[in-house]
């Protein structure tokens, strides 16, 4: 039977070479470098040029001039820089590698209506091989065989004819010259429509392929391995308050850094569906205006615990400076992060640290608390009550990172029996699904998430005799299910849709939280309309812990019962 298959293999082998050997296209590089670069501007570009012809004031009858104009400079650029590498041994390998990339973009920019701008480079380069995993599809696989490896393969096929190295050299100078000569006189000859809507719509610039992407590498480099190293130190004048009236000195916080929960799907919120049947029997707060300062883990994450607001936040500075756990830490209070995501970002760098693993939680699988390798998110407090119990501090704080309602698989981030609104969609194209079933996966999702902050409660409760307890939980960014043709995370914040900004925040705290600090609950609870967003975090529980600063601001403090919103958030 085996020498039958080799035999099968060896004729088919051999027919293939004679099929492929009686196809060969000749050309010089200019003719090649051209058509790449038409292909650029027109097939690898149609999300850009979408957008452009949908903006109010550019029609193809009025603007005609224009339009063309924009693909000569385009085409142009990306034939300066095929003409650029116009070299033996060099075009071909440079052809190739752009085709995968630009056909990799246009296929993520296609289906999720998603931007590779410096948010989403960091998300793809800080992600894990789990998360990673999820993007991979027999779409995505089709998309690339389609749109990068049959050009690929036609290139193979194709004999560059190649000058002598001096003349090819002079060839590709003059060839740029003129170029550079064509792409000056359209700019000049349409300077007041490229002027216009290069001011007014500047965003356009981000839907280029490749070129954003590229731009996008670039600027994550130089934030990340061209930043000092040196870490500038914050509220050096912070200090414990003594809390002379307080019964318990010891406070024990759990803050969950919730994954992709948009609020509206939460029945605290007013969502038409049960998705908190647990957290409603709980004396909870749940803000209902919440708002992200970004829409990416990478993004927010940072600045959660950055003394930065949204406004002054940018991830370069934040790089530089200590952040609300490093402030805690050095006052003495017992700080502990514990990872089901991808990574803190960086917060956790300077404070004890564990990502969950076989070491963290022994037979997981067995126990429920994963699948097929993934955990659960109630893992996250797999004995957690040992380390409460061994521990010597009197104030402790554990931040707890959730994998939430991360997509594209949302199936996968319950176990079988939160599967409560069906038929639940159980792939990985959202873009694919029937919108009703996506909606049913995400909703089990935040349904779950309901049943993992209730045990988080239940063990904050637990401890109510030694300490004063409290929890809060925000999302970092929330979710597009389809809305306008957008999935997942991750536009810029100023093009973003509500749905990427509009957050679940949720606040508890024992009885002798809110009698020991002086929380007013009744009013605490009238504040649940008030807008809030990221920028809170830093001070409120700067302001629980009692810590005293120059740095702290009352009025961005929740459990300030008459803290005011000083800043438009979510614009």
């Amino acid at each position: 039977m085996n020498e039958k298959l080799k035999e099968i293999f060896k004729l088919l082998r051999k027919k293939t070479n004679v099929f492929f050997s009686d196809i060969t296209f000749k050309s010089n590089a200019t003719i090649v470098a051209l058509l790449a670069a038409l292909l650029l501007t027109t097939i690898y570009n149609l999300t850009f040029w979408h957008k452009l012809l949908s903006l109010p004031d550019i029609s193809i009858t009025d603007n005609a001039g224009f339009l063309l104009g924009t693909g000569i400079v385009l085409t142009g650029i990306f034939f300066t820089f095929f003409t650029l590498c116009s070299y033996r041994y060099l075009f071909k390998t440079v052809l190739v590698c752009t085709l995968f990339l630009v056909a990799t973009i246009s296929y993520f920019s296609l289906k999720y209506g998603i931007v590779i701008d410096y948010n989403m480079i960091s998300n793809i380069l800080e992600t894990d091989i789990l998360e990673a995993k999820e993007l991979f599809s027999f779409s995505l696989a089709f998309h690339l065989l389609a749109f990068a490896g049959l050009p690929t393969l036609i290139l193979t096929r194709t004999r560059i004819i190649w000058k002598k190295t001096l003349r090819q050299l002079a060839t590709n100078l003059l060839t740029i010259a003129g170029t550079l000569l064509i792409i000056g006189a359209t700019i000049y000859l349409n300077y007041s429509s490229f002027a216009l809507v290069g001011r007014q719509h500047k965003y356009l610039r981000m839907y280029i392929n490749p070129t954003y992407a590229i731009y996008s590498v670039d600027k994550y480099y130089r934030i990340h391995h061209q930043t000092s190293k040196t870490i500038l130190p914050i509220a050096k004048d912070a200090v414990l308050a003594e809390n002379a009236d307080a019964a318990k000195r010891k406070l024990l916080g759990i803050f969950v850094v919730g994954e992709s929960a948009r609020a509206n799907e939460f029945a605290l919120n007013g969502y038409s569906r049960n998705t908190n049947p647990r957290l409603a029997k709980e004396d909870v707060v749940s803000f209902t205006k919440a708002y992200s300062s970004g829409t990416s883990t990478a993004e927010s994450v940072p600045c959660m615990f950055s003394h930065l607001t949204r406004d002054k936040y940018s991830a370069k500075k934040a790089a530089s400076y200590e952040n609300l756990l490093d402030i805690l830490q050095r006052l003495g209070i017992d700080v502990f992060w514990r990872d089901n995501n991808s990574s803190s970002k960086g917060v956790a760098k300077r404070v004890p640290y564990e990502k969950l693993s076989s070491a963290t939680v022994p037979d997981a699988e067995r126990l429920g608390l994963a699948r097929n390798g993934e955990y659960f998110d109630e893992a996250l407090l797999y004995r957690l009550q040992e380390y409460i119990d061994q521990n010597t501090h009197d104030n402790i704080l554990i931040v707890l990172h959730q994998k939430g309602s991360h997509g594209p698989a949302y199936y996968k981030r319950h176990p079988k029996q939160f599967s409560k609104f069906t038929p639940e969609y159980r792939n990985n194209t959202p873009q694919d699904s029937i919108r009703k079933e996506l909606i049913n996966a995400y909703d089990n999702t935040i349904l779950y998430t309901d049943y993992f902050l209730d045990r988080t409660i239940e063990l904050l409760e637990k401890n109510a005799d030694q300490y004063d307890t409290f929890m809060l939980y925000m999302s970092d960014h929330g979710e597009s299910l389809g809305e306008n043709g957008i999935y997942l995370h991750s536009l810029p914040y100023f093009m973003a849709p509500d749905e990427q900004k509009h957050i679940a925040a949720i606040a508890w705290l024992s009885e002798s939280c809110t009698r020991n600090h002086h929380i007013d609950m009744t009013n605490f609870k009238n504040k649940r309309d008030q807008p809030i967003s990221h920028d809170y975090i830093f001070h409120s529980l700067l302001g629980i812990f009692g810590v005293k600063s120059k740095i702290y601001d009352r009025n961005l403090d929740i459990f300030q019962t008459n803290f005011t919103l000083t800043r438009t958030i979510h614009e």
